[in-house]
């Protein structure tokens, strides 16, 4: 094995324990809250600096999110199914 490998292999073991890290905590700093999200630091930020995404600060400085927040943010704004639009609108013109 190369180093390159042994390097590659240690990468994705310290991101799996990352994540295992983020799965387990109920709150989290701004980068996890990064990452459990998907984005960018800098597009949570203005995030939370347009008051889009619900955070707490609990000393003035550093931000916190709770994962249920963070939850019910990514939950926002469903779409329905084909199915049921269809539905919906068979049944509108069936009155």
């Amino acid at each position: 094995m190369s180093n390159f490998q042994i390097e590659e292999k240690l990468f994705q073991i310290e991101n799996s324990i990352s994540k295992l890290n983020i799965a387990v905590k109920t709150i989290l700093s701004s980068e996890e809250a990064a990452i459990f999200l998907g984005l960018t630091p800098s597009y949570l930020y203005k995030l939370t600096s347009s008051r889009k995404i619900k955070f707490y600060k609990p000393l003035g400085k550093l931000n916190y999110f709770k994962k249920e927040d963070l939850e019910q943010f990514l939950l926002q704004n469903p779409s329905d199914s084909s199915d049921k639009l269809e539905s919906e609108i068979f049944n509108h013109w069936k009155k």
